[in-house]
């Protein structure tokens, strides 16, 4: 007998409000989960990337398995894998760097969670350089005490008023408007912006602003390269190296947050090395560790990483011999030429077929293996952009597809399979998508 899912659950530890709320799986393969009655499902969601490579990859499995007979945690964390991770990781950095330096040696933290590692990011920027973090809006960077802090969700905008307040013991307001200053509005103008737009210069001046009053002040710039679990918005392809440019004028930092678009998933490992704004600090995490393990990374140039002194960072299971090695499959993996170029391909093929047999007034955008949806502009005949986009993601549940229920408003659906995704099944959750608007 299966028990009523979260029954020793508290409040807070699940999400009441999604439509796939009461699944409960059992088994995954490749591109399909399995629920407790049988039922098959594609999944879209892929552990918010955490399952690039989908689910039970055999060659994942199979040096998971070979590792588990061999070490997988000790008391001190120095093991041969581990070292051969960070190496290539290094590489990874070096490689991939668009300008070369004396100083391009790089240097790898690895952590247990993507929180974790954001945490050590920033601590390693501020060491660099004492200050306050910009950020975007609509940026998401864990849901830990710190990184609630620099991210965007309703809980965490109650919790950083009441931190201000308390930490600071003045009033209240006069906080709220000095922590609003340091966030920088991102510019949400899509895909098919080129060059630069509206958008993007009303959100570089606002960088150039608070950066004009509080440079001093300020130890770094966190930003994603795409916004992830806040919506799936896309920025110009200029917006990054322009806002890159724009802080580095001012000697700040820039961290940037892969931990759910990096590693493939818009066809690219190190997303601001390849893209030409080169981030101080770089944080990977979800799809390192396979779907099997949980495991993140900092990676930066060496006299940047050694800033820290002894005994200010430690976590017991970090670079645990067992995630180590499946990290390192992983990333073999991924950057392989002929997946990237699938990513890229299937992408953009997805997103054609479905601005061909959606509503016009869906907004689709997207980038590699990342899609987004839109509804704001629903007609009101089918009620509010949430609650058409609420069902949507129910009625395509039904069908045997699972899909994200995102954005600040939750009224953006997100699409993203893993990476060894094919045409076939792309096209079959799009009649699956398709059928809900013909049956509208």
């Amino acid at each position: 007998m299966i028990e009523a899912p979260f029954s020793y659950r508290p409040l807070g530890s699940f999400r009441s409000y999604d439509p796939l709320d009461g699944l409960v799986f059992c088994k995954g393969d490749g591109n399909t989960l399995w629920d407790t009655n049988g039922k098959s499902y594609l999944d879209f969601i892929s552990g918010y990337s955490a399952c690039n490579l989908g689910h039970a990859h055999p060659k994942l499995t199979e040096v998971a398995v070979s590792q588990l007979k061999e070490l997988t945690f000790c008391t001190s964390a120095n093991t041969l894998v581990r070292t051969e991770l960070e190496r290539s990781l290094a590489d990874l950095w070096s490689a991939s760097k668009r300008t070369s330096s004396t100083e391009s040696v790089a240097k790898v933290w690895l952590c247990s969670s993507g929180a974790r590692a954001v945490e050590v990011a920033w601590k390693l920027a501020y060491a660099n350089r004492p200050g306050m973090l910009m950020r975007f809006d609509l940026g998401y960077h864990g849901r830990s005490l710190a990184t609630s802090y620099i991210s965007d969700t309703r809980e965490s905008d109650a919790l950083r008023r009441q931190l201000d307040a308390d930490l600071s013991g003045q009033d209240r307001k006069s906080i709220d408007a000095k922590s609003a200053a340091g966030v920088i509005p991102f510019p949400r103008c899509g895909t098919q912006c080129q060059e630069s737009c509206e958008l993007c210069e009303a959100s570089l001046a606002a960088a150039r602003h608070w950066l004009e009053l509080h440079a001093d002040e300020t130890s770094a710039m966190i930003v994603e390269p795409v916004i992830g679990s806040r919506g799936y918005y896309f920025a110009g392809r200029s917006f990054h190296r322009r806002l890159a440019n724009l802080v580095r004028e001012f000697k700040v930092q820039m961290i940037s947050d892969e931990i759910q678009m990096g590693l493939g998933r818009l066809g690219k490992m190190l997303v601001s090395h390849e893209d030409g704004w080169d981030a101080d600090f770089t944080v990977l995490g979800k799809s390192l560790g396979g779907g099997i393990v949980a495991i993140a990374a900092v990676l930066g140039e060496a006299s940047k990483m050694d800033s820290l002194h002894e005994g200010i960072e430690s976590e017991t299971f970090a670079a645990n011999a067992l995630a180590c090695r499946v990290a390192i499959e992983s990333l073999r993996l991924l950057n392989d030429a002929s997946l990237k170029r699938n990513v890229h391909v299937l992408g953009e093929n997805f997103r054609a077929l479905l601005r061909d047999i959606l509503p016009a007034f869906l907004k689709i955008d997207g980038l590699g293996l990342a899609t987004a949806i839109d509804l704001c502009n629903t007609p009101k005949q089918f009620g509010t952009s949430m609650e058409m986009a609420f069902r949507w993601v129910g009625s395509m549940k039904e069908s045997g597809l699972l899909t994200h229920l995102t954005g600040a408003h939750r009224d953006r659906i997100a699409l993203i399979p893993s990476l060894i995704i094919d045409d076939v099944t792309v096209r079959r959750a799009a009649n699956i998508m398709k059928q809900f608007w013909k049956n509208s």
